[in-house]
């Protein structure tokens, strides 16, 4: 294969995750938003003396990130897919000051393709400033989620911005012929798996591009065409590719927005490592975002007894349970879930506070009927308006939004709202049911530490995994370490129970 005689550097954009909590006192505390009219600071302050005391020190605005931050899953997808092009993909998330060492490093770099979110705007478009001023001889491509924002579209040419899929896109600008489906690969991209408190080397995959389901708050229907390129076949030589070059169990996250599409090439991939279970000494173990209604069609109890490839996490989004919830969990119930916890798989499940359907009142049962489900981690997040969805449009309609007027780090900040709610007020208004929902979901889930050691317990009586083993004990580890301050938070009811839960983890370990 004859290459160009270019050079492209791919980098990323994001900032450090914190905490809402903390996020929310850096606000309180600065005064260069006390007169900002769109920085309500007295929310902040009722939300701090309704659950201050009762939150709890470690958590997290979502649960952990299942991803790598720094792991550049776009770049190293498109560079795979341009085999034409010398490229560069720089893992690591990438700021001004950085930019600057990365540059003198590639001093050859023609172009610079740069991924963005909503999260970190402004970073980004320090970036982009620096790019266009300091460094006008290389060309800048702009893509991700955060090109849907206005912030973006009005400092980067429209020929330059790449709204949907980056390959085809890229390739159009080298003068290359565009890829079918059938052309596309799947590369083996490495990182941390960073969704339990223990480092694993994890495998990043992508199948598939889209999502079959056009949920009216989500960007993925409207940046993306659904998109499955992977047969069989691709997938299972990807498999077998891991396990042949790996020393130890493989660990696996795939990325595709929904995962097991399409159901019959997936249900060929499990059945082809089951019936040939005994040509491999390596299992590997899969985490997955997907939805219940999907996930419920295939034969988990096998998957998770017989075959090669185990899940070993599903992150499930309920969302809402009002009004009959979304179709991509039409007729799930909680024994959905329960198979999930018989068959020793991880159940991560999402939820959203804020949604234009929430009123004062019934925004408190979509917390309590989140927290009833029996998932090992229940996290809820903070609702956006993200361009081009169906509900920024109608946001957009009725003229709720203040994107353009927001700080740009507001855009898409945990118990904030960038936009008038209908109900619920604006900004921080939003923080203390925010506050109130860790809390429920704490009250709920008691130790999520050791209900994820559990479930660990029944996949390592499975799988006989060493490094399963090891996130057990680490997991029991910081059980421990947070009992000393629920106990102090809670009462006295739940730390006993706390206590127990622990004790028969502890026994149940002993046992295997």
């Amino acid at each position: 294969m004859k290459r160009i005689m270019k050079k492209i550097l791919f980098i990323k954009s994001l900032t450090n995750i914190y905490t809402t909590e903390q996020v929310a006192l850096d606000v309180l505390n600065n005064p260069v938003y006390d007169d900002n009219p769109l920085i309500n600071k007295g929310s902040i302050e009722r939300a701090f003396e309704l659950y201050g005391e009762k939150l709890n020190p470690l958590n997290k605005n979502s649960i952990p990130a299942i991803t790598d931050i720094n792991l550049n899953i776009e770049g190293n997808f498109i560079a795979v897919n341009i085999p034409e092009i010398e490229s560069v993909v720089i893992n690591q998330t990438c700021t001004k000051e950085s930019l600057h060492n990365l540059i003198a490093k590639h001093d050859d770099v023609t172009h610079i393709a740069l991924s963005t979110y909503a999260i970190g705007m402004k970073n980004t478009i320090e970036l982009i400033g620096t790019l266009q001023k300091e460094y006008s001889h290389i060309i800048l491509y702009v893509g991700g989620i955060g090109a849907v924002y206005s912030q973006l579209q009005k400092i980067v040419p429209p020929t330059d911005l790449c709204i949907g899929e980056g390959v085809n896109f890229l390739r159009s600008k080298f003068g290359l012929s565009p890829l079918t489906r059938r052309d596309f690969k799947i590369p083996i991209i490495y990182g941390n798996n960073t969704n339990l408190p223990v480092s694993i080397k994890t495998a990043y995959m992508v199948t598939q591009l889209g999502c079959p389901y056009k949920c009216d708050f989500c960007i993925t229907p409207n940046f993306y065409d659904y998109f499955p390129f992977s047969d069989a076949l691709k997938i299972i030589s990807f498999f077998e590719n891991l396990i042949n070059t790996r020393q130890k169990e493989i660990f696996v996250y795939l990325c595709d927005p929904n995962g097991f599409y399409p159901e019959k090439t997936w249900k060929k991939v499990f059945d082809y490592f089951i019936e040939n279970r005994n040509n491999y000494d390596k299992q590997v173990f899969i985490t997955v975002l997907a939805s219940l209604e999907h996930i419920n069609k295939f034969d988990l109890e096998r998957i998770q007894k017989f075959s090669t490839i185990k899940l070993f996490g599903i992150n499930y989004g309920i969302e809402s349970t009002l009004y009959g919830g979304y179709m991509k969990n039409k007729n799930i119930s909680q024994e959905v879930i329960n198979r999930l916890n018989e068959n020793g798989i991880i159940g991560f499940h999402t939820c959203i506070i804020g949604l234009p359907i929430h009123t004062k009142e019934n925004i408190h049962v979509d917390i309590k009927n989140n927290c009833k489900m029996n998932s090992d981690i229940v996290s809820f997040n903070t609702f956006k308006p993200i361009p081009r969805t169906q509900i920024f449009k109608e946001l957009e309609a009725q003229k709720r939004l203040f994107l353009d007027q927001v700080p740009h780090d507001f855009l898409y900040m945990e118990g904030y709202l960038p936009f008038n709610h209908p109900n619920l007020g604006f900004g921080f208004d939003i923080l203390p049911y925010t506050f109130e929902a860790y809390y429920e979901s704490e009250l709920k889930l008691i130790d999520y530490y050791s209900n994820i050691a559990d479930k660990l317990v029944t996949l390592h009586a499975i799988s006989n995994s060493k490094k399963i083993k090891n996130a057990i004990w680490t997991l029991i580890n910081l059980s421990q370490q947070n009992f000393e301050s629920f106990s102090i938070r809670m009462p006295s009811s739940l730390s006993e129970q706390y206590q127990s839960k622990l004790i028969q983890i502890k026994s149940k370990i002993q046992k295997y």
